[in-house]
C-alpha cells in the first residue's frame, strides 16, 4: 500500500468518465479504498487522505462542467415535499433496486449496537432547537465531539444511533449493493436530466435515531427514499423546525415514500431536523443530492 498508489488512482478518476460516474454512488472513504482495489490500486484510508490533500490536476486540463442553476425559490411555501414512489412511473427502476439496497451487513454487531442506545439522547429529539436548554446541551456535546469524555475517542458517537451502510464494505453482499447504488444513480439522472449523487445510505434498526442536525456544511436539495422491511405496526417520524416561525413539524412515515427538503447555510434559514424509528421494524433511507430544479421532473409525472 502507498500514497503514490492513491495519487495514481485519483489521476485516473479525474480522467475517467466511467469512474467519475461510479464515484457518484460512493459516500465513504472505505468505499473509495474498495473501488481502488477493484481497479488494481492498493492503499488504505490514511494514504488516501494524504494523497487527496496534495493532489493537483495537470495544467491545461479543462475544468468540470458547471451544474445548471435556477432562480432561488420564493421565501414562502412548504419546506418539505413528499410523494409515493409508486406514483412516479419514471422512478420505477428505484423500486426494483430497493431489495438489493435494504441490506443488514453481517459485519454489524447487534449487541454492540443495542448497547450504544442512550435514552437521554433520544429525549433530545422532543426538544426544540430554539430552546436555550437544548442549545446549551448541543454546544456541550459538540465540544465533546459527541462522545463521552470519560470514555475517550474510542467511545461511540452519540449524535446518531443507526448504521451507515457505506462504512461496511467487507462483507459478501457489498459488491451487489454497490451495483444497485450505481443503477439508482442512472435512474435518477435519466429522470432529472442532470447530475445526481448519493449523500448517504442508512439503516435504522428498531429503536434507532438521528439527533437534531442541519447539514449546513453540505447545502442544497436532498431527496430521500424511505422504506421498511414490512408494514410498520407504528411509525417512524421525520421532525424539523421551520426556521421562519420556529414551529416544530413532525411527519409520520410510510413504506416506499420520497421526501425532498433543502439544507441551507444561512444562519437564519438552517433546516434543523431529526429522525426517530421507535418501532420494531427496520427502516432504511437512501439520500441523494439532486438538482435545484428537481420539481420540474416531478411535475411532469403527476
Amino acid at each position: 500500500m502507498s500514497v503514490e498508489s492513491s495519487r495514481a488512482f485519483l489521476r485516473i478518476v479525474y480522467d475517467s468518465p466511467e469512474l467519475n460516474q461510479q464515484l457518484k454512488a460512493v459516500t465513504g472513504t472505505q468505499e473509495i479504498v474498495r473501488l481502488g482495489l477493484r481497479y488494481g490500486y492498493t492503499f488504505d484510508v490514511p494514504e488516501l487522505m494524504e494523497a487527496s490533500s496534495s493532489f493537483t490536476t495537470a495544467p491545461g486540463r479543462a475544468p468540470k462542467a458547471a451544474r445548471r442553476t435556477v432562480p432561488p425559490p420564493p421565501e414562502s411555501g412548504p419546506l418539505h415535499h413528499e410523494y409515493r414512489l409508486d406514483d412516479l412511473p419514471g422512478l420505477k427502476g428505484m423500486i426494483d433496486q430497493l431489495p438489493h439496497l435494504k441490506i443488514k451487513p453481517p459485519s454489524v454487531d447487534p449487541a454492540r449496537f443495542s448497547g450504544s442506545f442512550r435514552e437521554e439522547d433520544l429525549r433530545s429529539t422532543s426538544m426544540s432547537p430554539a430552546d436555550p436548554a437544548f442549545q446549551a446541551w448541543h454546544e456541550a456535546m459538540t465540544k465533546a465531539h459527541w462522545r463521552d469524555p470519560a470514555l475517550g475517542s474510542s467511545a461511540p458517537r452519540r449524535d446518531f444511533h443507526l448504521v451507515n451502510l457505506d462504512e461496511h464494505v467487507d462483507h459478501p453482499g457489498y459488491d451487489r449493493y454497490l451495483e444497485a447504488k450505481h443503477r439508482m444513480i442512472r435512474t435518477l439522472e435519466e429522470f432529472f436530466g442532470s447530475e445526481v449523487r448519493f449523500s448517504g445510505s442508512l439503516w435504522y434498526p428498531p429503536s434507532s435515531y438521528r439527533l437534531w442536525h442541519t447539514n449546513e456544511t453540505q447545502p442544497g436539495w436532498r431527496m430521500y427514499v424511505i422504506d421498511f422491511d414490512e408494514e410498520p405496526a407504528g411509525t417512524s417520524f421525520f421532525r424539523y423546525m421551520d426556521p421562519r416561525t420556529e414551529e416544530i413539524v413532525t411527519l409520520d412515515e410510510r413504506p416506499r415514500m420520497v421526501r425532498f427538503f433543502k439544507a441551507e447555510q444561512d444562519p437564519g434559514k438552517l433546516f434543523w431536523h431529526c429522525i426517530v424509528n421507535p418501532t420494531q421494524q427496520h427502516r432504511w433511507s437512501f439520500g441523494f443530492v439532486v438538482p435545484e430544479d428537481w420539481m420540474t421532473a416531478i411535475t411532469r409525472q403527476m
